[in-house]
Formats: structure tokens, C-alpha cells, sequence
């Protein structure tokens, strides 16, 4: 039994590797039918070629019933337009031609499981003998082209949604770390099916559009930072560059003596972090939730540019998880759900805390609060002062003065593209 393509066949040990990928991706209940079944692994693997190369060639003719009607669709598909739009996202990129070859196999595996289970009481006896008579009724029922027509618009799906998780995160160089992938997998699959997750990224893209390429980032001059700024003369011999010291006994007594050494100096990011609350109380739902989630997501696009710390945290009556890695990050303001009161003054006190003991009130930081509640909050200027922190209140639908008296800046929140950009220009020169 051979696969569809001419340019990479079965037999070739990259086409193997690929295959054994798609099913590690795979459930544990699919991934036996995975296993049993050549002609799944051929169309799966098959297509992670269609999509990755540049220019995949198909076989005029397959031996094989199914793999032959696949070949037959693929055909078609290759020239229709949904392939050269998913191809934009796919070609040369593993992780997207992957993301759609796993979601393709899914599908199919999903439908022939659909026949087994309607036709058979226990089809997981002899799993590989249940499989091809699934597959075979496919073929004699001329189903094959609807099932691969259902299964290459659901991977389409995965891997516009995939694209989108991982541009969140931070594109490509999001980092290869073991499970990053996978978590990106997950969430696309999530996008699918909650139609709140699909709003916050969309909304959150839009709202990327406004922070600029290229920012201003303020420096401090000093001995310590990761730039040269230039030299200056100091009178400590310590602190002077090499070669002053191995000035002639003279020259080296008249520099001690008169304007000093030459010394370098160094520029180092003054800036410290952006640290975001974000109320998930139960009042804040629908288009707050949504609005403030992709604000939050802004931000952190915002703070990889300004290269500034980024830390999340969610809150309520109480304060949750502090986050700062971007795949928890998105994962979180993907998927924690808006319930609970509100407690305005312990989220600003532990983010308070939080700054301190990372050793960033050296730094200016800047800390914004999204909420709608309207509990009094305790004067925290003097703490917020210790902490170096700048504090940005972005009020959803309500008045909450208490909190107005402590922030540097106040403002009542439109819940648009519009909104949020004046706020991502309120924080960017914050």
C-alpha cells in the first residue's frame, strides 16, 4: 500500500516521523484506531505534505479503494480556494501543517468511530478488522469525499485558531519548550466551541493594531545596564577602564590627581513592570469580560515591545493565581470564568506586595486595575509610593470615587476598539 504523494512516499523516514507525531497528538481512544488503520495514517500524513511544501505532487492513480476516492478529493482540493487561503498559514510551518493534520485525523477517526458504534455493540474487539469494514461501507456508500470534506473544513478551523493562539502568545519564537504546542492545540480546539474565547481574540487582535512597532523606553545612566552609553571620568581607580591603569606611573598619578579616569557608561531599562487586576466578579460578564480580557491581552503585546515585565492577576473577593508566563497567561484569560464579589483594596495591596518582594520599586511600574465594583478602597498612595507604582483605574460601567482619589489616572472605561485604545495610550506613556 502506497501514499498519495510522488515527491515524499510512505517509505521515506521523515514521512514515518511526521506520522508517529500526528498520532502522539492524537487521544488515547483514537489513537488505536490510528494505529490499526494505514490508510488514516496516509491521508493524515499526507496532508501535513500538502500543506507544508512549497510544491506537493499527487499520484495519478492509487491501488487502494480508499486511498484512491482520497486522492480523488484531494485532487479537487488542492485547486480549490480554502486550500490556498489555509496554505498562506501552512507553508513551511511545521506547527500549523501539524495543528491541521492532527485536527484532519481527529475528524475522520471521529466518524468512522461514529459507524462502528451505531452498527456494533463492542467494535473495540478486533479493532483493526471493525475499521476497515468501516471503511469499506465509506467507500461502497461514496462517502470518503463528504467525510474529507467535513474533516479538511474542521482542520481549516483548528488551524486559524491555532494560528491565532499562537500569535497571542507570541508568534513563532513563542518558545519550542516541551507542551507549549500542545497547549496551543488545546485552546484552538476550545475556540471552537465557545463563542466568548473567539471574541476575546478577535477583539484582542483588533486592539493590536494600536500599539505601535516601536516605542519610546525610558533608561537611566549608571555602571550597571546592558548598553554602552558612552564614557565619563571618575576618580576611583576600580571603577577606570583597563588601559588607564597601564598609563605610565606620570600620566597615571596626574588622571588620580586631576580630572579622573575614563570609565564607561552603561544604559539600563528603568522601566519596570506593567502589573494588571482584573475583576472576575460575577458582575462582570459579556461585553465587560470580553473588553477587559482583550485589554489585558493588549497590554502584555504592549509590555514585549516596551520590554517591560508583564504580570496578570484575576481577582475577586480574593486574590487568584499571579501569572506572568505568556502561555498561562492566554490560557487563563482564555478560560477563567467570571464569578464571585468583589475586594478592590486586597487585589491593590497584594499587588503592591507582589512588586515589592521582586525587588522592582527600584523601577517606575505601572499597575492597572479593571473593575466595575463599587467598594470603598482604603488609601493605599503611600504604599503604591513604596512600590514605585504609577496606578491606571479603568471603571467599567460605574463610579467608584474612593478609588479615583488614589489613581494617577481615572477613566470610565467605552467598551470599543475606540476605549481601548485610549487606554493602551494612557498606559504606553505611563
Amino acid at each position: 500500500m502506497n501514499n498519495n504523494l510522488i515527491n515524499i512516499t510512505n517509505e521515506d523516514f521523515i514521512y514515518q516521523l511526521i506520522s508517529q507525531r500526528i498520532e502522539g497528538y492524537l487521544p488515547k481512544d483514537l489513537q488505536e484506531v490510528y494505529r490499526v488503520c494505514d490508510q488514516i495514517k496516509f491521508i493524515a500524513t499526507d496532508c501535513y505534505f500538502l500543506h507544508y511544501s512549497l510544491y506537493p505532487f499527487l499520484r495519478s492513480k492509487n491501488e487502494d479503494d480508499v486511498l484512491e476516492e482520497a486522492r480523488k478529493f484531494l485532487q479537487g482540493y488542492i485547486s480549490d480556494e480554502r486550500y490556498q487561503r489555509i496554505k498562506m498559514l501552512t507553508t513551511l510551518d511545521d506547527e500549523m501543517s501539524l495543528a491541521y493534520s492532527i485536527a484532519l485525523a481527529k475528524a475522520i477517526i471521529g466518524k468512522v468511530l461514529g459507524i462502528l458504534r451505531l452498527e456494533f455493540e463492542n467494535p473495540f474487539g478486533n479493532m483493526r478488522f471493525y475499521v476497515s469494514y468501516a471503511l469499506t461501507s465509506m467507500v461502497e456508500g461514496g462517502e470518503i469525499p463528504v467525510v474529507l470534506d467535513y474533516a479538511t473544513e474542521y482542520a481549516e478551523e483548528m488551524v486559524k485558531n491555532a494560528n491565532d493562539v499562537r500569535e497571542l502568545i507570541g508568534g513563532k519564537k513563542a518558545g519550542k519548550e516541551e507542551g507549549t504546542f500542545k497547549k496551543v492545540l488545546d485552546l484552538a480546539e476550545h475556540m471552537l466551541y465557545v463563542k466568548f474565547m473567539r471574541d476575546v481574540v478577535s477583539f484582542s487582535k483588533r486592539l493590536f493594531s494600536h500599539i505601535p512597532k516601536a516605542t519610546y523606553i525610558m533608561k537611566r545612566r549608571g555602571r550597571f545596564g546592558d548598553e554602552l552609553s558612552g564614557y565619563s571620568l571618575t576618580k576611583r581607580a576600580d571603577r577606570a577602564l583597563v588601559r588607564e591603569l597601564a598609563l605610565p606611573d606620570e600620566l597615571f598619578l596626574k588622571k588620580l590627581s586631576g580630572e579622573g579616569f575614563l570609565t564607561k557608561e552603561k544604559l539600563s531599562i528603568a522601566e519596570g513592570a506593567y502589573y494588571i487586576l482584573v475583576d472576575k466578579s460575577g458582575s462582570m460578564h459579556g461585553e465587560k469580560t470580553i473588553w477587559a480580557r482583550s485589554v489585558a491581552l493588549a497590554i502584555y503585546r504592549m509590555a514585549s515591545v516596551k520590554r517591560r515585565r508583564y504580570f496578570l492577576r484575576f481577582f475577586d473577593k480574593k486574590t487568584h493565581q499571579l501569572l506572568s508566563d505568556p502561555h498561562d497567561v492566554v490560557d487563563a484569560i482564555l478560560k477563567v470564568q467570571s464569578n464571585g464579589g468583589t475586594d478592590i483594596t486586597n487585589a491593590l495591596k497584594t499587588a503592591i506586595r507582589d512588586l515589592i518582594e521582586r525587588g522592582l520599586s527600584d523601577l517606575t511600574n505601572t499597575v492597572v486595575i479593571i473593575t466595575d465594583g463599587e467598594d470603598v478602597v482604603e488609601d493605599l498612595s503611600r504604599d503604591l509610593k513604596k512600590a514605585n507604582a504609577n496606578l491606571i483605574s479603568v471603571m467599567i460601567q460605574g463610579e467608584n470615587q474612593t478609588l479615583k482619589d488614589i489613581s494617577d489616572s481615572y477613566m470610565k472605561a467605552e467598551l470599543s476598539e475606540t476605549g481601548g485604545a485610549k487606554l493602551l495610550k494612557v498606559v504606553e506613556v505611563s
